[in-house]
């Protein structure tokens, strides 16, 4: 899904704001945005699956860092995207159309309409937060 840097900035703004750091907002933007999987520490997140997320975790990662994502994708998140395995997966999957609709929904992204009004008032676009 291609997005405009307005769009980009309202997602990583909700990550910012729940103080998650660039190495795990990144993955999660392009898990919501274009349905990568996040790898095996994040995508247990996701799941819900405690013991394989802590597994599959880098040592230098805290439990802080775990609480802003996880703070973050309850607040934040399509209840779609996230919850188990399979929800996981069926995310992944989605066509990209889909994708965004649901993005719009939970407004976590600009509708095309409005990303479009954006660029033509040449609205400033400012640096992605992380």
């Amino acid at each position: 899904m291609k997005l405009s840097p307005y769009s980009r900035n309202i997602i990583l703004k909700t990550l910012h704001n729940w103080e998650v750091p660039k190495d795990f907002a990144e993955p999660m933007y392009n898990y919501l945005v274009y349905g990568w999987s996040p790898g095996s520490c994040f995508t247990a997140v996701l799941a819900n699956d405690f013991y394989r997320a802590i597994q599959n975790s880098h040592p230098a990662n805290t439990i802080e860092v775990f609480k802003a994502l996880v703070g973050w994708m309850t607040d934040c998140m399509p209840h779609e995207a996230f919850g188990s395995y399979e929800a996981v997966n069926a995310w992944c999957y989605l066509k990209e159309d889909v994708r965004r609709a649901v993005l719009e929904k939970h407004e976590l992204i600009y509708t095309e309409k409005e990303e479009f009004l954006l660029i033509l008032k040449g609205s400033p676009v400012t640096e992605p937060i992380l």
